[in-house]
């Protein structure tokens, strides 16, 4: 791992693999781990740039993030540490809100752009299931906020085939001990997210994917988001929750790499050599 030394955050990153850099942003209290599945495949292609948000994991805030515009701001200081004009950009639930919102502030940043499992409006059904989750960051019960986000989560067909796994991933989430506060502070971005495609409108290339089992934020608001972003894509995993990327690599993986490789531009050394040159001594050589 890195530190980049960010106006409001100590952001810590990884880079792996070799290619065009792309940038994964996770999702609600979840650290770069999240990706641990899928890194081995995504970094066979791609030079994959693995953050832990504002406050999370290792990434340490020097303040709160009191809007999602902050975690943005974040994210554009980091590709300006490490001299990138422009990066793919794939974003999960949370992340992907991030993600538009990057898109569409900056959008000379973007190459390519990734929603999944994610919406461009806190509607009522999405306000009472963050309502939902915050209460479970109060109760006494440390795990009741892990266990619920997986339990609604995971698709029925992922859970009832290895039900062991939800017992793994809530252990995983504990481990990671992200605070309460935090999370508070990142429901409360999601809370005041909405981006208005007109006003604001995405111009990346863009692909939405959603899960058809996802309760945490159900298909439909991701099929009607890729609906007012301009030549979009919508891909619906059939059996799949809330993180398709975990639950079915197999048939997530494969249209996100080729979709990333239209206009494939193999990254030149150069810059593969540079990026590696930041993750071991710590920042841009001179």
């Amino acid at each position: 791992m890195a530190w980049a030394e960010l106006s409001d955050v100590r952001c810590c990153y990884k880079l792996v693999g070799r290619g065009d850099p792309l940038l994964l942003i996770p999702g609600l209290g979840v650290t770069s781990q999240i990706w641990e599945p899928v890194i081995p495949e995504l970094a066979r292609h791609f030079t994959l740039i693995l953050i832990d948000n504002r406050g999370v994991g290792q990434s340490h805030a020097k303040r709160a993030a009191p809007h999602l515009r902050h975690l943005t701001a974040d994210l554009i200081e980091l590709l300006d540490y490490l001299q990138l004009d422009r990066a793919h950009v794939l974003g999960l639930s949370l992340g992907g809100v991030i993600a538009q919102r990057l898109a569409a502030d900056h959008p000379s940043r973007v190459d390519r752009l990734l929603l999944v499992s994610c919406t461009d409006r806190f509607t009522p059904y999405l306000r009472e299931v963050s309502l939902l989750l915050g209460q479970t960051l109060r109760r006494i019960r440390g795990d009741a906020f892990a266990r619920t986000v997986e339990i609604l989560g995971s698709s029925p067909e992922f859970l009832d085939a290895q039900p062991e796994m939800i017992e793994l991933r809530v252990r995983e989430k504990c481990e990671q001990a992200v605070s309460a506060r935090t999370i508070r502070e990142q429901l409360r971005c999601l809370a005041s997210s909405s981006v208005d495609l007109k006003r604001d409108p995405i111009t990346a290339p863009t692909l939405v994917i959603a899960g058809e089992h996802d309760v945490l934020i159900p298909s439909c608001y991701a099929r009607s988001m890729a609906s007012r972003i301009a030549g979009s894509r919508f891909l619906l995993l059939p059996g799949a929750g809330h993180n398709p990327l975990v639950e079915c690599p197999d048939k997530s993986l494969p249209p996100i790499i080729e979709f990333l490789q239209a206009d494939h531009r193999r990254a030149p050394v150069a810059l593969h050599d540079r990026l590696w040159s930041y993750a071991s001594a710590g920042g841009p050589s001179q």
